[in-house]
């Protein structure tokens, strides 16, 4: 490479964006999954018809909004899970230090772009040393390479807590998908498959906040007529483990003589199940939300996630910080190589060096990479703020472009997602789907995966998408169950105790 090239930041970001597409390992047991499925046939149609009318008639709640329900698992291996969660807790680790870091830096505060409301609701102290409670983090999976892209941090309030489990729960009734788990190796139980984890959390938290006091009582916040499935399934369970819930609009509570209230009822704890991108439309009001505000800055109430949590590292600008060399300095060799590992090369939409004058060089180099790049608002629920350069127009990327030129919108490399052959055609023909995996990280450990299914760029179910769940292999419980094998017995390569390539 030539001394001109090899300074040239333009052209350092051109290698950057040039990723290859991601081959997809092997997953465990996929021999074994294909031969069920063909030897099932149409059963697998009658049984999942049969089990969805069993489910309704006993008034048991899994999904925000129907989806097409595939008989689909992936197995990953015992040692494939360790390096996920490892790595996963070290990524929101990173994440802890941006917001200690936003406090005590003012380029980094600058970055966010935060106005007054947002910037006075992140200097409340929430009480609690860990700002970042519940979240999940949306990744590709890669396990054969041990590699997963971290395309989102939801550190507001990510869906799935309850209905993750729900979903794994009801795929494993599925009479064939049932017998094919039974003959392969013990699952690891997630943290994710059980309600408690999401409560045990909540619960965990509010001894942080008030030491020796039990919860007793708590709101989850929905804007008014639009409360979910979900969180109607949250407020039963919480008050079976002895926590009085009720769900409220943030409009509505009262501050009166150092006590939050909602109606008549004491709140101590409150999850604040609405999208940051739904929150910041309310604060235009500042009245209407002024006893929430005092109350969580006179810690007369635990909120749940911190302020700093929803709107810091919840922001895609988060993305394009940890990407970018600028900010480097702040973190560790080690820390680094994460951030290098996971982080896809993102960029904020303005100037990034004085050599750029008004950042004409980046704006053009965005424009022209429109196949390569993905456009994302700071805030956004289900996808609505992203924009796949590949499916836009050249006219209308460079408008777009243009448009959100200095506002809080990032470019991000399109990381393309990996595929995985589900029963979806005629006759239950293997069809290849994209996957995406969620990672879910209550009080900064790892606790279990989702993962959607979609033919579209956007991997949502809001968007047409599906689901399916992530398994991992549990060798301890396969040592304990007995098991001598020692090599693969689909193979005869392997030497990992208990599993299999495919």
């Amino acid at each position: 490479m030539s001394k001109r090239k090899a300074w040239n930041p333009i052209w350092r970001i051109l290698s950057l964006i040039r990723r290859r597409r991601s081959k997809m390992q092997r997953f465990l047991y996929e021999q074994d999954y294909s031969r069920m499925v063909a030897s099932s046939g149409n059963r697998l149609d009658e049984e999942i018809k049969e089990l969805e009318g069993r489910l309704e008639n006993d008034g048991y709640v899994y999904r925000n909004k129907p989806f097409q329900l595939y008989p689909r698992v992936v197995i990953l291996s015992s040692s494939d899970r360790e390096w996920i969660r490892r790595e996963a807790e070290q990524l929101i680790d990173i994440l802890e230090k941006v917001i200690r870091l936003y406090e005590e830096d003012q380029a980094t505060r600058q970055y966010f772009m935060l106005d007054e409301a947002a910037s006075r609701l992140v200097r409340i102290d929430p009480g609690y040393q860990r700002k970042i409670r519940i979240s999940r983090f949306d990744t590709y999976l890669v396990p054969g390479n041990e590699s997963f892209k971290v395309l989102e941090n939801n550190t507001d309030c990510p869906a799935g807590v309850i209905f993750t489990g729900r979903v794994n729960k009801v795929l494993r009734q599925i009479p064939s998908l049932s017998t094919y788990l039974q003959n392969i190796p013990p699952l690891y139980e997630e943290g994710i498959h059980k309600p408690d984890a999401f409560i045990n959390e909540l619960v965990s938290v509010f001894a942080e906040f008030s030491p020796g006091s039990r919860l007793r009582s708590m709101a989850i916040l929905q804007l008014e007529n639009r409360i979910s499935l979900e969180v109607k399934e949250m407020v039963e369970l919480l008050r079976k483990a002895g926590v009085e819930a009720v769900v409220t609009d943030p409009r509505q509570l009262s501050y009166r003589e150092g006590k939050l209230y909602a109606g008549n009822q004491r709140i101590e704890l409150i999850w604040n199940k609405i999208n940051t991108a739904d929150f910041i439309p309310l604060l235009d009001d500042s009245a209407a939300l002024s006893d929430l505000i005092w109350a969580c800055d006179d810690l007369a109430v635990c909120h749940v996630n911190s302020f700093q949590a929803r709107f810091i590292t919840e922001s895609k600008l988060c993305l394009a910080y940890l990407s970018d060399p600028a900010f480097r300095k702040h973190f560790t060799d080690e820390e680094c190589k994460i951030l290098d590992k996971h982080i896809p090369w993102a960029r904020k939409l303005s100037a990034v060096s004085p050599e750029d004058h008004e950042g004409q060089g980046m704006r053009k180099l965005f424009k022209l990479r429109r196949e390569k790049l993905v456009l994302k608002t700071a805030y956004d629920i289900r996808g609505e703020g992203v924009v796949i350069g590949l499916s836009t127009s050249q006219e209308q990327w460079e408008e777009l472009i243009d448009q959100c030129w200095n506002k809080p919108f990032i470019v991000q490399e399109l990381v393309a997602a990996p595929e995985i052959p589900v029963p979806a055609g005629p006759d239950h023909s293997l069809v290849h789907k994209k996957f995406s995996a969620d990672l879910f990280m209550f009080g900064g450990s790892f606790q279990g995966f989702g993962s959607k299914l979609s033919d579209e760029l956007k991997v949502n179910v809001f968007q047409g998408g599906s689901k399916q769940a992530i398994f991992s292999v549990d060798n301890s419980a396969a040592e304990l169950r007995g098991s001598e094998q020692t090599a693969c017995t689909s193979c005869g390569n392997c030497t990992n105790t208990g599993e299999r390539c495919s």
